[in-house]
């Protein structure tokens, strides 16, 4: 019997139909279902922790928008479990499902029927008085910022160990292909396909202009490394995991060593996803 896990972002009578609609057609199925927390306060029935879902799921369905899917793609950690992200968001680059058509693409996925991208990570980790901290793997990016108000920070990147340049900026993001169209293009970083396995570094507002994103290969070790004491300065990863960080710290970050499983829609492509969210060709 296969087993699909439900992770939902409560929005509402939207969420509680889709959920209700996706159960019946499931349990039609013979299909067992987990519930994660808010999903199972929504349809008032028993959690599955964290783990369970890790290890039993054969599917993973993500009601809500890009951020509940990258909550479900760190719940999964390195488990290669393909995910559907269903769009009950605004933006929905990650989310590419519409709410009608979550049954037929249900019932693709059970026939064998479907198609999937593998969306690359980055692993990063914090190193402190010698020791690793804060490990942990982003499907979009990586970000240090500034948290005081108009300070800008100083930080020197380095890729494999060669130094590349002492950046003064309101901050950094190193991004994935997936995270590309994130924070990295509200920053003037570049759009890059999914499917290009490669890094993407974009400082955020540099004070030379001379200093602009770079788009480097899959196999690089990125070090950061700050040089600012007086400022505070934060790391974010996807938006979600936070820590304070100063000048004590080194900052590594690189390839994960598995990707994120997306199950897709089997008639749309990249391109037409860009010209939809955004509004490309609008004349």
């Amino acid at each position: 019997m296969k087993i699909i896990s439900i992770i939902a972002k409560p929005h509402g009578e939207k969420v509680r139909q889709t959920l209700e609609k996706v159960c019946v057609f499931l349990a039609g199925k013979g299909v067992g279902i987990l519930f994660e927390e808010k999903a199972a306060a929504v349809m008032g029935a028993a959690p599955s922790d964290h783990d369970e879902i890790r290890e039993k799921s054969d599917l993973v369905v993500v009601l809500g928008g890009d951020g509940t899917l990258i909550s479900a793609a760190r719940i999964l950690g390195s488990r290669q479990t393909p995910v559907l992200g269903v769009n009950l968001g605004r933006l929905g680059f990650l989310t590419e499902t519409r709410v009608d058509d979550v049954i037929n693409t249900l019932n693709d996925f059970l026939n064998d029927d479907y198609r999937v991208e593998k969306r690359m990570k980055l692993h990063c980790h914090i190193e402190e008085e010698g020791r690793k901290t804060l490990e942990i793997e982003v499907l979009n990016d990586v970000v240090i910022n500034k948290s005081d108000l108009a300070r800008i920070i100083e930080m020197e990147v380095f890729i494999n160990g060669d130094f590349v340049n002492r950046y003064r900026s309101d901050g950094l993001i190193i991004s994935t292909p997936t995270g590309s169209t994130a924070y990295n293009l509200a920053a003037g970083g570049p759009i890059v396909h999914p499917e290009t396995e490669t890094i993407i570094i974009s400082p955020i507002c540099p004070h030379a202009l001379t200093n602009r994103p770079i788009v480097i290969s899959d196999n690089s070790n990125i070090t950061v490394k700050l040089r600012s004491r007086d400022e505070n300065v934060s790391i974010t990863y996807d938006g979600q995991v936070w820590r304070s960080i100063d000048p004590t710290m080194t900052i590594s970050v690189k390839k994960a060593q598995s990707p994120t499983v997306l199950v897709v829609p089997k008639n749309k492509n990249y391109y037409s996803l860009l010209r939809e969210k955004l509004g490309w060709g609008d004349s």
